[in-house]
């Protein structure tokens, strides 16, 4: 039985870990198409169902098969408990996101603006069909978040707010990206190609994120923040 259940409860650590390994194919935003591009829509993207936990240090994975299925049901409670509380409280990083996206390119002078778009669930994922974009603004901007939460990196180290998103800028035609790039926060990713900043600070264990939801939640925005500013610099006229 035990054999039977840990596929189920590693698969999601091995789906995350593998997004650390080998490059992620951005293409860099060329000036002269960004000078064409007059208005362009943000896609607002749904908010995380779950958020990451991730302790790559927990002490349950020093002890074989038994011990990874704890650390991995552990991870699993924690992650729920603190969705709970994040939903509860209204936390939305997704909206918080493409809200300072919007006001940043805004601000370089695009005529920017936050529309809907029909995103569909497959496999626990949001996946979004470019075909299926109605907007008549001259590019669109699909912001897509893979990983949103905190992640501690070893038994003593602090867990990070920790983003991970791809985003893309399409053209009139709406297929292939003009422009894709991939940006991270918190836990830096391994594989070439990727953004990385900084996360400004951490928490010490997991008690300090659930004592404080407010503060935790409020790290995850300023990790958006921290993202929607990466984003657009790469899409500076």
């Amino acid at each position: 039985m035990l054999r039977k259940m840990m596929p189920l409860l590693v698969l999601p650590l091995l789906c995350f870990l593998a997004a650390c390994v080998g490059p992620v194919p951005k293409i860099d935003s060329n000036p002269e198409r960004l000078a064409a591009i007059k208005t362009i829509a943000v896609i607002r993207a749904p908010e995380p169902k779950t958020y990451t936990v991730l302790s790559l240090g927990h002490p349950g994975m020093a002890f074989g098969l038994i011990g990874g299925i704890v650390a991995a049901s552990d991870q699993s409670s924690r992650q729920e408990r603190i969705s709970k509380a994040y939903h509860d409280q209204g936390i939305e990083v997704s909206a918080k996101l493409v809200s300072l996206i919007t006001a940043e390119l805004a601000r370089l002078g695009y005529a920017a603006r936050i529309e809907d778009a029909p995103w569909e669930e497959v496999d626990g994922r949001y996946k979004l069909p470019y075909e299926k974009i109605t907007s008549d603004a001259d590019a669109v901007l699909v912001v897509s978040a893979t990983t949103v939460g905190f992640v501690s990196t070893g038994i003593t180290s602090d867990y990070l707010p920790t983003i991970w998103a791809g985003a893309s800028l399409l053209g009139k035609d709406r297929k292939d990206p003009m422009y894709r790039g991939f940006h991270a926060t918190g836990w830096q990713p391994k594989g070439e190609g990727w953004k990385f900043t900084a996360a400004s600070k951490g928490f010490a264990n997991f008690d300090l994120l659930m004592a404080d939801t407010k503060a935790s939640g409020q790290s995850l925005e300023e990790a958006a923040a921290i993202i929607a500013l990466s984003i657009v610099a790469d899409l500076k006229r």
